[in-house]
């Protein structure tokens, strides 16, 4: 009997840990007030508290897409215990410390100004010339301790004069309830410009070729063929800040990134206004496409060449679809992707390629994922009713692992869906899991396309006289998009 007892209260603690455990889930990681001072605006000023007493280390991020020593930005940290009694820090190295005791409450100072390469702009939080994005991840103490998914209540203090736009919750003037701070980013400052469609909230910094609405419009066109391709939309509302690079950057020149539902663009301007748009929309078709792939799968590891590269091969294909570039653009497109990787003397699988793909040394994943994704789009089986494309694969791969199904492991993941179609198995071993050479004469010439090189520049074109076979195929690609809008314009 006394055995019984000693298992029931066993069994009773259990369930009163998980219960905790679920209420402290519900709840919020921690609470941060950032503070924006008019008399020194590129610093903030960062105080909070952790849910739950932090031990003895404290750390900040301290790289990020080729933004290093981010920890040196964070100074006079201080922490304090439960009761408010200050907890002695030891700094370590830069962004990392030793408390000698358990620590809830912070405080601190963050340098934002712009870092000397300016490209990582749209990685990184900054403050310059009165305007701003400010990223939590890189703003906030990380914690091991903490889920993947980090939740937050943020109240951001900044000049009178100033606004701040986000998709965050807000629930009081300038506080947000953050479900993630990984995900979580704000524009602040001035000069600001709002446009808003159904699917998008579009903020544009700086004077462009094109118009607010002409962007806003290309936004949306774009948002709405990834909708319909996918056949579903990314919960929530959809925000895209767009703002100029230094002037230093020449003509053409863009960084970019999509962190959970926003979408950073740092843009060179181009010097005509047709240029002007088509960069643009360019940079839409890749950076939307992210709102699906990868941002709504639940995959983990490095498989950026699958997200990135084949990325970069269907914002391409979308550009046909809708009639965007021309398929002499597409073709040239391709053509400088495989003499780019003609140069690479050290080649790696892309799988391993992605593992590298920050440290300079292995800059395949983009020029070669998109190269092995035109190869798997064109062995794709087209015959009879079952015309497939790479879309198929893309639709695929979003309907076996978008939330909330189940965390896999995301070269895993793909890989079976790429060997779902045989006709892949030899471009998987070759090209993915492997690092041969990309022998693509005999695809070439399966689909209608010569191929000239002259001073190590390759040419491809459409061959003269095509077959039938070799025409539809390029249909398939969207060889006769542009011939009939021309057709339709006459």
């Amino acid at each position: 009997m006394s055995i019984n007892k000693k298992r029931f209260s066993l069994a009773a603690l259990i369930c009163a840990e998980i219960l905790i455990l679920g209420l402290l889930i519900l709840a919020q990681d921690l609470e941060a007030n950032i503070k924006i001072n008019p008399a020194t605006p590129n610093t903030a000023q960062v105080s909070g508290k952790m849910s739950k007493p932090r031990k003895a280390n404290w750390f900040f991020i301290k790289t990020i897409v080729n933004a290093d020593n981010l920890g040196a930005r964070i100074s006079d940290l201080q922490l304090f215990d439960e009761q408010n009694r200050a907890v002695i820090v030891k700094k370590f190295t830069d962004g990392e410390y030793l408390a000698d005791s358990e620590a809830t409450y912070f405080q601190y100072r963050i340098n934002l100004e712009s870092l000397p390469n300016a490209a990582t702009k749209a990685h990184v939080s900054w403050i310059s010339d009165e305007q701003g994005i400010l990223m939590l991840d890189d703003l906030l103490p990380q914690s091991e301790a903490f889920n993947r998914k980090v939740s937050a209540k943020i109240k951001i203090e900044m000049p009178d004069d100033w606004k701040i736009f986000s998709i965050e919750k807000n629930v009081f003037e300038n506080v947000f309830d953050v479900e993630s701070v990984g995900k979580a980013v704000f524009a602040i400052g001035k000069g600001w410009r709002e446009t808003k469609t159904a699917n998008l909230n579009l903020l544009i910094a700086d004077r462009w070729q094109f118009t607010d609405a002409e962007a806003a419009q290309m936004a949306d066109a774009v948002y709405e063929e990834y909708k319909k391709m996918f056949g579903e939309t990314p919960n929530g509302k959809t925000q895209i800040f767009l703002k100029h690079l230094p002037k230093e950057f020449r003509f053409g020149r863009w960084k970019a990134e999509t962190r959970g539902r926003t979408l950073t663009i740092l843009s060179a301007d181009e010097p005509f206004k047709s240029q002007s748009i088509q960069l643009l929309h360019e940079q839409l078709r890749h950076e939307l496409f992210h709102l699906w792939i990868p941002n709504n799968l639940d995959l983990t590891g490095n498989y950026d060449w699958f997200y990135e590269g084949f990325t970069v091969y269907q914002a391409l294909r979308t550009g046909l679809q809708m009639n965007q570039i021309r398929f002499e653009d597409f073709l040239a497109t391709l053509a400088e992707a495989y003499r780019f990787d003609g140069f690479q003397t050290d080649k790696v699988s892309l799988i391993e390629s992605s593992k590298n793909r920050w440290s300079g040394t292995n800059p395949q994943v983009y020029a070669r994922g998109m190269l092995i994704a035109f190869l798997c789009d064109v062995a794709i089986p087209k015959d009879g009713k079952d015309n497939h494309s790479i879309e198929n694969v893309f639709r695929d791969i979003y309907r076996k692992h978008s939330f909330p199904n189940k965390e896999v492991d995301g070269n895993t993941a793909i890989l079976n869906v790429l060997r779902t179609y045989k006709s892949l198995d030899s471009i998987v071993k070759k090209h993915i899991e492997g690092a041969e050479n990309i022998a693509w004469e005999t695809v070439l010439k399966t689909i209608g396309i010569e191929m000239t090189t002259e001073n190590s520049f390759v040419k491809l074109r459409v061959k003269a006289k095509l077959s039938g076979r070799q025409k539809d195929l390029l249909d398939e690609l969207g060889y006769s998009n542009w011939q009939k809008l021309s057709q339709k314009s006459k």
